[in-house]
């Protein structure tokens, strides 16, 4: 599970007759380090990179609330695949995102990033 920004205009007369004005939304995105008008396109998928579901959603909304939110409009996306492990990145670490998935049976890997092999 992971998001990234769609970015849907740049010009301010632009996001003024958008008519994604109340869907779309400013926010900032650390990994290419700069804002953005637009929405966030959250997707799950396999391993191998095939998309299971997806959901685009206001940037502000944070990333646990969507992805419970998917989860709870499609119950087949954890019932069909018992054991199912969502991995994530630190975005979605939380004891409430955590009780949350175990009540569903689905476990929460989190990539936290590793510290570089000359500063252990």
């Amino acid at each position: 599970m992971d998001s990234t920004p769609v970015e849907c205009a740049r010009s301010r007369p632009t996001v003024k007759r958008s008519n994604l004005a109340g869907w779309a939304g400013y926010s900032y995105c650390a990994s290419h380090s700069r804002f953005f008008w637009g929405l966030r396109l959250h997707l799950i998928a396999t391993p191998a990179g095939l998309p299971i579901t997806w959901a685009l959603a206001d940037p502000k909304i944070d990333e646990r609330q969507v992805l419970t939110a998917v989860l709870d409009h499609d119950p087949t996306l954890t019932v069909d695949r018992p054991g199912l492990t969502i991995i994530a990145d630190k975005g979605y670490v939380s004891s409430e995102l955590d009780t949350y998935l175990a009540e569903r049976g689905v476990a929460l890997q989190s990539l936290l990033p590793q510290p570089h092999p000359a500063h252990r």
